[in-house]
């Protein structure tokens, strides 16, 4: 006989019920860690949760300079294995630089800023005339034919109308077989000679023009490499209206000789006293003279040049003033370079670059809104080092108040 007391039987049956609930809460617990999936057709609403981890950044991978493709490589995050991503090529022609205006250009020579910001530059050897401004493709304006660019001529300077706004008047130096002329074009019409008769040559075709504050067009010539006479219109500066006939003021009514002696001139500029002055290539050295009512500079005296740019220091090509500084460029240096210039015509200091060994040999500068100054390059003239993007229209905010320096 078993004298073991005997359980009651509800004792057993809690016994199981604990059992079966530990292991409902067993299961449940593992498919909450596991993920179990639930198939019972039953929908299911959820919102995902904000992540506290930063979204990767992508690194943007610098492009050269020179447009060449770039490679990068990666671990895959799967394999392990190195994988090599090829970057698209940059496009030259598309300016990154917020400095450069417009690339790709041929011969760009000619340059007229405009009042809302944007400018005009001409193609010596092509003729074209673009419409070019800060993060916009270049528009045709025009293209000039029958343009001989031999000897360095072509489509020269370039000059808007003072009334620009309302005419939309353009104003050219260029070459033709048989001479170097002034023309104008009309919106929608065919250029119109308004000068002819200018003497062209294998080299010193002159080419400079610009308005004066009292509508006044100067014209900067060349002596085509030779002698000129008092009446020839070449080694000169001359005077004109918007009708090309002689301007008010000549030393002769009838003629558009202003001042004389000229050997090229490739700049004009209008100083802080007003007086409009020439940029001209000597032998010896590159001279700023002024614009006097029948002067001869055929040799220069005591106090005729205004400023003086030795071949040795690079020479000047052009000139522009802003703000208070005489600004030339210079082929040779690569750079444009300023002097303090007071208002009664005074310089003070030393010259000091303003932009250098950026963007190759600098040619044309004028100046623009707000007192920036533009420029063109001439890089891929036999004589530079061009890249892809050459031959650019920059622009220098405040005259280049800044200054700088950078690699090209």
């Amino acid at each position: 006989m078993d004298a073991r007391p005997r359980r009651p039987a509800t004792s057993g049956r809690r016994r199981a019920l604990r059992r079966r609930g530990m292991s409902a809460l067993l299961l449940s617990l593992t498919c909450v860690l596991a993920a179990c999936a639930n198939f019972s057709g039953a929908g299911t609403t959820f919102t995902a949760q904000p992540s506290l981890t930063p979204a990767e950044v992508t690194p943007v991978v610098p492009q050269p300079a020179d447009g060449s493709t770039t490679a990068r490589s990666s671990p895959s995050p799967t394999t392990g294995k190195t994988t090599t991503s090829t970057t698209k090529p940059a496009d030259p022609c598309t300016p990154t630089d917020p400095a450069v205006v417009a690339a790709c250009l041929s011969a760009p020579w000619g340059l007229a800023p405009l009042a809302d910001g944007s400018a005009l530059v001409g193609e010596r050897t092509t003729g074209r005339i673009l419409k070019v401004a800060t993060g916009k493709k270049p528009v045709l304006v025009t293209t000039i034919a029958g343009l001989n660019s031999g000897g360095g001529g072509g489509l020269l300077g370039v000059a808007v109308s003072p009334s620009y706004a309302e005419d939309e008047l353009i104003y050219a130096y260029v070459t033709t077989k048989t001479d170097n002329r002034i023309i104008r074009i009309a919106p929608g019409d065919q250029p119109k000679a308004i000068l002819t008769g200018i003497p062209k040559g294998t080299k010193d075709n002159g080419g400079a023009i610009a308005f004066n504050a009292d509508g006044v067009l100067y014209v900067g010539t060349g002596d085509a490499g030779k002698t000129q006479s008092a009446t020839s219109l070449g080694g000169k500066l001359l005077r004109i209206d918007e009708f090309g006939k002689p301007a008010p003021g000549n030393p002769k009514k009838t003629s558009p000789i202003f001042s004389s002696g000229f050997t090229q001139v490739t700049g004009l500029c209008v100083l802080p006293t007003g007086v409009m002055a020439a940029v001209d290539h000597r032998a010896a050295a590159d001279v700023l003279l002024a614009a006097r009512s029948g002067a001869d500079y055929t040799t220069l005296s005591s106090g005729d040049a205004i400023w003086t740019w030795k071949a040795a220091d690079g020479g000047a090509a052009d000139c522009a003033t802003s703000d208070g500084v005489l600004a030339n460029t210079s082929l040779g240096k690569q750079q444009l370079a300023g002097v303090s210039m007071s208002s009664t015509g005074i310089f003070s200091g030393s010259p000091r670059v303003l932009l250098g060994h950026t963007y190759g040999r600098l040619l044309t500068v004028q100046t623009g809104l707000k007192g920036a100054l533009w420029m063109t390059t001439s890089n891929k003239d036999g004589h530079g080092k061009p890249v892809a993007a050459d031959d650019r229209v920059i622009v220098l905010p405040d005259g280049g108040a800044s200054g700088g320096n950078g690699p090209d």
